[in-house]
């Protein structure tokens, strides 16, 4: 061998496939969202997120109690505005049930409106790092969002399974049906304590694992130090903590008024 030979730099290690790095997410993390970086793929896990996403909802939408969700929002409404008459309660319960085909439909297409979620989230991240100094493109990007929401995945998963031993379960319920964070573990209720909810909602384990995620992932693509990645990923967690927590407290104030 040369001296030349001897400083090559020692090749790339081969790119793993997207099933591999489904799996890497969750036992090797950083090694995986390199790999991602180095090559980003969208497709498969894409399809994996909407075929899971899907079989979940027609899984679960014949186990909903679409009937109870108005019963309880009824019932709200009465312990909050009690000088309603039983005329306004019943045309109100007539409006609500009329709804209730655009209510099933937007939950069957849920899985669909998720990726667009998905897309806003990269593209946002990807645009924050970016003026921050980062580097990368928006395909890493889209990417490493994707791969970062697989323990939403798993929580979907759980969460399917939760409902199917049921008899039947009230939609309303069904953001603690799975009791991974503080307001399904303390039970508190998100028609009655909808501040509270919205504060101890978030505190939710897959949310804080899928934070992680995208800080090492991003971290991985744009080139920043992990502390840099996760200043900008918590501060866009922050505004969207505050914007939720204060339309909670304005639609109390709403159905107190």
């Amino acid at each position: 061998m040369t001296a030349s030979d001897s400083t090559l730099p020692a090749p790339a290690p081969a790119a793993k496939n997207s099933f591999q790095r489904i799996a890497g997410v969750f036992f090797a993390p950083a090694d995986t969202f390199a790999d991602i970086a180095r090559k980003p793929d969208i497709l498969i896990p894409l399809l994996v997120i909407l075929v899971i996403g899907f079989a979940s909802t027609f899984l679960a939408m014949p186990k909903l109690d679409w009937d109870a969700m108005v019963a309880t929002q009824i019932d709200t409404m009465k312990k909050q505005s009690p000088n309603l008459s039983d005329a306004d309660l019943a045309r109100t319960e007539g409006i609500m049930k009329k709804m209730l085909p655009f209510t099933k439909g937007m939950v069957a297409i849920g899985p669909a409106l998720l990726i667009i979620g998905y897309l806003i989230i990269a593209l946002v991240i990807w645009g924050a790092c970016r003026l921050m100094g980062g580097a990368g493109d928006f395909k890493q990007a889209f990417s490493a969002t994707l791969y970062a929401h697989f323990p939403r995945v798993v929580l979907m998963i759980i969460g399917t399974v939760v409902v199917m031993m049921k008899g039947s379960v009230n939609p309303m319920l069904m953001q603690t049906i799975v009791k991974s964070s503080v307001a399904g573990l303390a039970n508190i209720d998100m028609i009655e304590q909808p501040v509270l909810f919205a504060l101890l909602g978030s505190l939710e384990i897959f949310q804080i694992w899928t934070i992680v995620l995208l800080i090492i992932g991003f971290a991985a693509l744009s080139k920043l130090s992990k502390g840099k990645t996760a200043a900008i990923i918590l501060t866009l967690w922050l505004v969207t903590f505050v914007v939720k927590v204060g339309f909670a407290a304005l639609g109390a104030m709403r159905m107190k008024s």
